[in-house]
């Protein structure tokens, strides 16, 4: 019996001795990728150590102080909470098996996935919509409208609203897949249905296999793309897709798949516009009504953020977030944007943190006279002291505690700058956080003291420095006004494309037709059995007669008559000769006749069309100037180029040049400066055609004498060659500019007499356009022109920008925009409102006296010289003007000023300038100072 006992003891040491060598004989190091999804297995404790249920249970006794991991009741290792690489890469976790009170190590290696975590991306944060949950919505509405002609003659318009897709698909939901952090998805589905498989039969077999529509900002292209399922797509977009998925999903039972990849940058509506290419033959492209399509006039969409509940995220707002702690989620691809205190992906592994914040928490609501609370507050640190730091230096200081607050009574300019919060732990480590208290001025409020009113209208915004800030379709300085025809947009930018004497809504730039035009631009007339307002009416003509787009009348195919073209028209034959016989030699007489004066004048259809391409184009920019031309007013100017010898280079731009040349004339050779542009460059173009025909008119009003006028004198035109040419008389002494800059060594206290002289002239060159009511728009030294009887000439209306040097332009960084402009030289209003008016070239002209006052230097604002459009705006808003320049007469600045003036009304004219420039001439400048 003893015996029996003695060998059973052996056993068992030996089974528990086996048991431990062949535990620690194994590897106790697992690895688990950082996306393993909660629940996931990392390893069984108890198989791998061997043990029997009795030996059960398995604790976890350190190594995880996050909870990353669960120890189940079968001893099996699992993930329990998100795990993050880029936060904690490895895991010894120590577990005391059984109630043998053994205690092994499981080393646990975390792997890096690329792409994982997601990225929160805050340019396409959406909205959190609440409603979702109840209403199905989805993360964004998407807008379809369209426009075709069918093969009958009808307009098909497609209006039509998405915003619960579900709707669209009966039992197979189709496949998604976001960016992690380029805001772009792809979505795969197949056609099923019977009708869509027709439709996409004869998309195919017209190569109609994509789509691509253009954002109307700067933003990537909305593309669609079909394909038949045994090929697959090609594009490099799907890399990311499991194909082989997708197919055996589909199982082989759907003959086309299509896929939509949609970029989703902005925060607000984006809308796109497609360009449908032109069909090869009439084409199915929906399948109610089933009637063809012969032409697509227009299509486009809008894509609407409408976002997901807070606690889901995803396409369709069908995925559980997973964020803690008030970190929010990201709907597009469910990220967390942790608060302070928290990392990982779930946001829930504290972190030592330090925050200072501000009540009230917006930095917009802070304002003079508001009562604000700095925080600083610590996260997760065991803290010695904490410390703030103020904008003067000084500091305060409390031990022990994790959260200290300054209350800013009454705050005020003088409290405004950097406040430093401060921590240090126990162990000497050092934390800091820094917040920046921008006072502002109140609402409705601006300027430097906050002492002037914004009053702006339209639910505008009150800038401090700039004034208003108008929404767009709207500009001035209060917002006032609405954006001139044919611009729309933020600061009337953008350029409207509607034709056709289409309205253009000043706002978003949509287009109202006319009666007998459809399209996104109205660029379409209606088909030929509609007529009127959005091609809404029926033709009622009959019997092949022609159906009039805009009205509906009817032009009948004899012998038909009457309104409808249904009435026979019967008349004896005899009468119908006694009628034709002479209505024949009378036409034929009249053919002639117009064929003599054709010939005559000239004046083929060819000429008529480009003159009045020209004239439409300044209508554009400039309705007087239009109206003031004569007819012929171009053919009148036309000079052949063949008289034309270039000679050599005055000056050169980006988009043309001024050479000086030799013209043949009756009289002989004459010298000219010719003046070139690239026409296929619009702005250039615009400019080329507005200062030809602003010296047409100038020339036009002084009936040909322009011996006294102070406007360069125009030679002639020649816009018939590849090369179009502006001829001017030669200026042989060059531009202002250049001779003021030529002149620095010389006694300026001699000079300044005859510079004021030059600005006399120029005076009465804004004169002549004042009589005319055209404004010059760049009055500057560089543009005036000084000729060989030392008479100083207005020139260059609308060229200089690019001939000259454009240090002296900006652009105008506008979307859809890109033109160089005189920033320093304009007038206040031009800036804001991009207006120009005779009393604007008087601000220009104040600008000029400063550069003779200096001898040509550039004009500098508070220092300085490179200003953007927006430090312009808060300068001059805040009554900043150009300095006095050095030994300048008090009564010259004081005209400088003048000109310089918020209102434009109380500037002087161009006239009281000469009178008061003529008063400062016979006293010589004798104040001049010698600092010059």
């Amino acid at each position: 019996m003893a015996v029996n006992l003695i060998l059973t003891l052996l056993i068992n040491v030996v089974v528990v001795l086996s048991r431990a060598r062949l535990a620690e004989g194994r590897s106790f190091n697992v690895s688990v990728p950082e996306n393993a999804t909660v629940g996931t297995e990392v390893v069984g404790v108890r198989h791998w150590l061997g043990m029997q249920k009795a030996e059960l249970p398995c604790v976890k006794t350190e190594g995880d102080p996050y909870d990353r991991f669960l120890l189940t009741k079968e001893c099996t290792l699992v993930v329990a909470n998100a795990l993050d690489w880029s936060v904690q890469s490895e895991y010894t976790i120590k577990i005391r098996v059984g109630h043998r009170g053994e205690v092994r190590s499981v080393s646990i290696q975390v792997t890096d996935v690329p792409g994982y975590p997601p990225v929160y991306n805050e340019t396409c944060e959406t909205p959190i919509n609440p409603a979702g949950k109840d209403t199905g919505e989805f993360l964004f509405r998407l807008d379809l409208n369209g426009e075709a002609e069918t093969e009958t003659g009808d307009v098909y318009v497609v209006r039509k609203t998405i915003s619960k897709p579900l709707e669209n698909w009966s039992s197979l939901t189709p496949v998604f897949d976001a960016e992690n952090d380029e805001c772009k998805f792809q979505q795969i589905w197949a056609v099923r249905n019977v009708h869509d498989v027709l439709v996409a039969s004869e998309l195919w077999f017209e190569n109609l296999h994509s789509l691509s529509c253009r954002a109307d900002v700067s933003a990537p292209d909305l593309t669609f793309h079909q394909f038949k399922t045994a090929y697959g797509p090609s594009m490099a977009d799907t890399r990311k897709f499991n194909w082989k998925y997708v197919v055996e999903r589909y199982s082989g039972h759907h003959m086309f798949m299509r896929m939509a990849i949609l970029p989703f940058p902005m925060k607000s509506t984006t809308r796109y516009v497609c360009q449908v290419p032109p069909l090869g033959k009439p084409v199915r492209i929906d399948r109610t009504p089933l009637t063809k399509v012969v032409h697509v006039q227009s299509f486009n969409m809008e894509v609407h953020p409408q976002g997901c509940p807070g606690d889901k995220y995803g396409l369709l707002c069908d995925k559980n977030c997973i964020c803690k702690n008030g970190a929010r989620c990201h709907g597009f691809n469910g990220a967390c944007k942790c608060q302070h205190g928290w990392q990982g992906v779930a946001c829930d592994i504290p972190k030592p943190d330090i925050a200072a914040t501000t009540t009230p928490s917006d930095s917009r609501a802070i304002y003079i006279s508001t009562n604000v609370t700095i925080h600083c507050r610590v996260y997760h640190i065991d803290v010695e002291t904490l410390s703030f730091r103020f904008p003067n230096a000084s500091v305060i200081m409390s031990k022990g505690v994790s959260q200290l607050d300054i209350n800013v009574f009454n705050a005020q300019l003088h409290n405004k700058g950097r406040y430093t919060c401060q921590a240090r732990d126990k162990g000497g480590q050092v934390f800091n956080a820094t917040v920046v208290l921008n006072v502002n001025c109140p609402p409705n409020r601006k300027g430097e003291l906050c002492d002037e009113v914004c009053d702006c209208l339209h639910s505008a915004s009150c800038d401090r420095w700039a004034g208003c800030v108008c929404p767009p379709g709207w500009t001035g300085t209060r917002c006032q006004t609405q954006c001139p025809e044919g611009t729309y947009g933020k600061g009337c930018a953008k350029t409207c494309g509607c034709q056709n004497g289409a309205s253009c809504s000043p706002s978003d730039g949509r287009c109202n037709c006319t009666a007998g035009w459809y399209g996104s631009n109205c660029d379409g007339a209606c088909p030929k059995s509609r007529y009127g307002w959005r091609c809404r009416q029926v033709c009622s003509c009959k019997n092949n007669a022609t159906c009039h787009h805009v009205d509906g009348s009817c032009a009948c195919v004899p012998p038909w008559g009457g309104r409808n073209c249904d009435k026979l028209d019967v008349t004896p034959v005899t009468s119908l000769i006694e009628i034709l016989v002479p209505l024949g030699s009378i036409l034929l007489i009249v053919s002639v006749l117009v064929l003599i004066v054709l010939y005559t004048t000239d004046c083929f259809a060819k000429k008529e069309d480009h003159e009045a391409e020209v004239l439409r184009e300044l209508r554009r920019v400039e309705e007087d100037l239009a109206q003031r031309l004569q007819p012929g007013w171009l053919r009148r100017w036309e000079t052949k180029i063949r008289h034309l010898t270039p000679g050599p280079l005055i000056g050169e731009g980006m988009f043309g040049q001024v050479r000086r040349a030799q013209l043949r004339t009756p009289e002989g050779q004459l010298d000219v400066a010719a003046k070139t542009v690239r026409v296929e460059d619009s702005q250039s173009y615009r400019d080329f055609y507005r200062e030809a025909a602003i010296l047409v008119t100038v020339h036009q009003e002084q009936n040909g004498g322009l011996g006294e006028s102070n406007i360069v004198r125009l030679v002639g035109l020649i816009t018939k060659s590849a090369e179009k040419y502006i001829l001017l008389e030669y200026a042989p002494k060059g531009d202002l500019l250049g001779f003021l800059r030529g002149i620095r060594n010389v006694d300026q206290i001699k000079l300044l007499g005859s510079l004021l002289g030059y600005a006399v002239h120029i005076s009465r060159g804004l004169q002549e356009l004042e009589r005319l009511r055209i404004a010059h728009r760049d009055v500057a030294a560089r543009n005036v022109l000084i000729t060989a009887d030392d008479v100083a000439k207005l020139a260059d209306f609308g060229l200089a920008r690019d001939v000259y040097a454009t240090t002296q332009y900006v652009r105008t960084n506008r979307p859809g925009v890109d033109e160089l402009l005189p920033l320093k030289w304009m007038a206040l209003e031009s800036i804001e409102t991009g207006e120009y008016t005779c009393q604007s070239d008087v601000w220009s002209f104040g600008v000029l006296l400063w550069e003779i006052a200096t001898l040509g230097k550039d004009p500098c604002y508070d220092g300085r010289i490179q200003l953007s459009f927006l430090q312009m705006v808060g300068i001059l808003r805040r009554g900043i003007r150009m300095e006095r320049p050095p030994g300048c007469p008090e009564d010259l600045y004081r005209l400088m000023r003048s000109c310089w003036r918020d209102v434009p009304a109380t500037r002087p004219t161009p006239e009281g300038i000469e009178n008061r420039l003529l008063r400062l001439l016979p006293h010589e400048i004798i104040e001049m100072e010698t600092a010059l």
